[in-house]
């Protein structure tokens, strides 16, 4: 008898560890959290509701409405983690839905950074029932994330030009998939979106997108809402911002939600290890690229780069060409204008790839990119 019961006790002992291994799930109203421990579930799944009401009414003015079903958010939790995240939702008839979520990194970076970046993704998708160009998406989702993660963005960026890796304006906002190069495109998504935002504030940011998206003519929506006749014009005078340090520009009296976001979910929390996921190597900053017109650019040294920061930006310049030259910056060139070069040289927009399921939104560089779809009723 004694056996039988130690037998029982054995197995129980078993059984509790196998679930103590699977984790522990909390519950919203709009969320159904999975996490390794039900601190850890309880904590996303409260801070992810408040992040979705926070965020709606910093970009939109308003909460959003109960979706019909919660979104599901898988949790993986370890200091060892490099910080990211994937969202995938599908469209019916103008509605998101079929959400998924995963997440991973420190818990503080988690909460701090990767959760509000990606509750941002639904927001969107939940106000515009579409998809977005990628440059709007993860850009202004960038800009609610921690200052610390928002500067490394900003020093990759400053890398970026300066190896022709930048992207011409108008191939950028003609972007709907994520191209081979990712890291450039969240680096300038990022700079543009809060170079915009600096403007006039998030909710004219959604007007213009939203603007743009109901016929694709982007440069029209620019010249309504920020007044540049064209994208090239946007380029240069964002190249000049840039060039400045990326200033705070003097906010609207009408707009104070363009002043920094300050989400009452992480205001607190302290920072934990830089474990930023996009980290330039030494061995990327030491090697020199070779540009497609046959030039390298001089590599930058890893010791002066890690003692006085990223040089100042130096716009890459390229020689004038001939008159019966003159026809499309190849995108491997980085699409920047040569001095006197007319706009007609910049390489032009591409068509949208086409739509498949289902639409993903990520914090990092998916294995292989996927494409949206929209299903209609």
């Amino acid at each position: 008898m004694e056996a039988h019961l130690a037998r029982i006790a054995l197995r129980l002992a078993l059984l509790c560890g196998v679930i103590s291994s699977l984790g522990a799930s909390a519950r919203t109203q709009n969320f159904l959290v999975s996490a390794p421990t039900p601190e850890l579930a309880n904590s996303i799944a409260k801070t992810a509701e408040q992040y979705r009401r926070e965020l709606a009414i910093l970009w939109l003015g308003r909460e959003l409405p109960p979706w019909r079903g919660p979104c599901p958010i898988q949790a993986n939790v370890s200091p060892q983690l490099g910080a990211g995240g994937v969202t995938s939702f599908i469209f019916r008839g103008g509605e998101a839905c079929d959400w998924q979520m995963t997440v991973q990194g420190s818990a503080q970076r988690v909460l701090d950074s990767v959760l509000p970046h990606e509750i941002t993704h639904t927001v969107f998708a939940t106000h515009f029932g579409q998809p977005l160009p990628r440059w709007a998406d993860e850009g202004a989702c960038t800009t609610v994330e921690h200052a610390e993660e928002q500067g490394r963005h900003q020093q990759m960026l400053i890398t970026f030009l300066q190896t022709g890796r930048g992207i011409a304006m108008t191939k950028l906002f003609a972007m709907r998939e994520y191209p081979p190069d990712m890291l450039p495109l969240y680096a300038q998504g990022y700079s543009v979106a809060r170079y915009l935002i600096e403007q006039g504030g998030r909710r004219k940011f959604v007007q213009f997108v939203g603007d743009g998206l109901r016929d694709d003519n982007w440069q029209r929506a620019m010249k309504k809402h920020y007044g540049d006749d064209s994208l090239m014009v946007l380029q240069t005078r964002w190249l000049d911002w840039v060039r400045q340090g990326s200033p705070r520009l003097a906010p609207q009296p009408s707009s104070p939600e363009s002043t920094p976001v300050r989400l009452a979910s992480n205001q607190q929390r302290p920072r934990p290890e830089p474990n930023l996921i996009y980290r330039v190597s030494r061995e990327q900053l030491a090697q020199a690229v070779l540009r497609s017109d046959g030039t390298k650019t001089n590599p930058v040294s890893p010791a002066r780069y890690e003692a006085n920061g990223p040089p100042p930006l130096v716009p890459i310049r390229r020689p004038q060409p001939a008159p019966d030259a003159m026809a499309t910056v190849p995108a491997a060139q980085g699409g920047w204008r040569a001095a006197g070069q007319p706009p007609a040289a910049i390489v032009e927009p591409v068509a949208p790839a086409p739509l498949a399921q289902p639409y993903q939104a990520v914090r990092q560089p998916p294995p292989q990119p996927t494409v949206p779809q929209v299903i209609e009723p």
